[in-house]
């Protein structure tokens, strides 16, 4: 891990080193030092780059935006999420966070987001393989009896394997399951 606190070091070592990815990580709403510097611009457009912010807003979404920064995440995600963040973005894809940007008029008013469902994205259990796979199929559109036909097992265990899947991501239905999945990097889209 490097520690970077000038764009000029950035720049420099972006450079030298051609990093397939960049990861910048803040405890600030945004670098202040950063600006509208084409020399970024120009890093950013070039190398795959994600932001970890402290407070993630449309605001900060949209400056990262100008500085051709593809993906902007909250600072308290999982490994799993972000290592499916960085290879999301080095694949050409925008990741963003999982739950909605504040407006501006919210953060103007210091308004917190606070999100029953984004808390349960954080705390789900962990999948078991099996179950990940039951998910990824139920993505795909099928139904209990095509997952028990690939999986060649009943249609009682993919029933008894849904029913966990939705219990410990927390989802009511199989379309949540499947949006708390692609938002964990579970489910490829």
């Amino acid at each position: 891990m490097l520690r970077i606190t000038l764009p000029s070091t950035l720049l420099f070592r972006a450079q030298s080193d051609n990093p397939d990815a960049i990861v910048i990580v803040t405890e600030e709403s945004f670098p202040a030092t950063w600006g509208n510097n084409s020399s970024l611009e120009e890093v950013f457009s070039d190398t795959p780059t994600v932001l970890l912010a402290g407070r993630p807003s449309a605001a900060i979404a949209r400056r990262a935006s100008r500085l051709k920064i593809r993906s902007v995440l909250p600072l308290v995600i999982t490994t799993h999420q972000l290592v499916a963040a960085i290879a999301a973005t080095v694949a050409g894809f925008a990741v963003a966070m999982p739950q909605p940007f504040l407006s501006v008029e919210d953060e103007i008013q210091g308004i917190r987001f606070e999100s029953s469902n984004s808390a349960q994205l954080f705390s789900a259990e962990h999948l078991t393989a099996r179950e990940v796979e039951v998910l990824r199929l139920v993505a795909l559109g099928q139904g209990n009896k095509e997952v028990a036909a690939h999986l060649k097992v009943s249609e009682h265990t993919v029933k008894f394997h849904v029913s966990s899947v939705l219990a410990k991501l927390g989802a009511r239905s199989r379309t949540e399951a499947v949006t708390i999945g692609i938002l964990r990097g579970l489910v490829a889209i």
